[in-house]
C-alpha cells in the first residue's frame, strides 16, 4: 500500500485530495466527504502521459517503459513535496479520512487482481453484467 500517496490542499479547491499511484502513475482528485456522502474520485491522467510517442493514434502509440513511467512518476512527486502550494502538503497514512483510505484500499485491491491492464486507463468495477470491470470514460 506504499505505492500510493495523498496530497491535501486544506479545501482550497473541490478536489481538495490528489492520490498518486506510484506504480502506474496513475493520478486521482478526491473530494472531501460531506455528511453521510461517499468520496468523490476523479480520474485526472498520468504522470508519464506526455512522454508517450503518437499519443492517441491507437496501435500506432507506443507504450513506455517500467523505468520511464516511475521515473516520471518519483519527478511528479519529487516537484508536488517542494512545491506544497501546487497540490498541496503530502498527508501521513494515519491522517487519511476513513473513505479516503477505503478507497486507496479498493484501487490497491482492483491493481492486485490485475484489473488495470492497460497503464493510465482507469477501471471500475465490478459490474452486475458478469464482467469484472469496464473502463471508465470521461466525457
Amino acid at each position: 500500500m506504499t505505492n500510493y500517496i495523498v496530497f491535501d490542499n486544506q479545501g482550497r479547491t473541490s478536489d481538495r485530495y490528489t492520490i498518486v499511484d506510484r506504480e502506474s502513475g496513475n493520478v486521482f482528485a478526491a473530494c472531501e466527504p460531506t455528511g453521510e456522502s461517499a468520496i468523490t474520485v476523479r480520474y485526472c491522467g498520468n504522470c508519464a502521459d506526455h512522454r508517450v510517442a503518437l499519443y492517441g493514434t491507437g496501435w500506432r502509440q507506443m507504450p513506455l517503459s517500467r523505468k520511464i513511467i516511475i521515473g516520471e512518476t518519483e519527478n511528479y512527486i519529487r516537484n508536488a513535496q517542494l512545491n506544497p502550494a501546487w497540490l498541496g502538503k503530502e498527508l501521513s497514512r494515519r491522517d487519511w479520512p476513513a473513505t479516503l483510505q477505503d478507497y486507496v484500499d479498493q484501487l490497491n485491491n482492483l491493481h492486485a487482481e490485475g484489473l488495470h491492464p492497460t497503464p493510465g486507463m482507469p477501471y471500475i468495477g465490478p459490474q452486475n453484467d458478469g464482467n469484472s470491470s469496464k473502463t471508465a470514460m470521461a466525457l
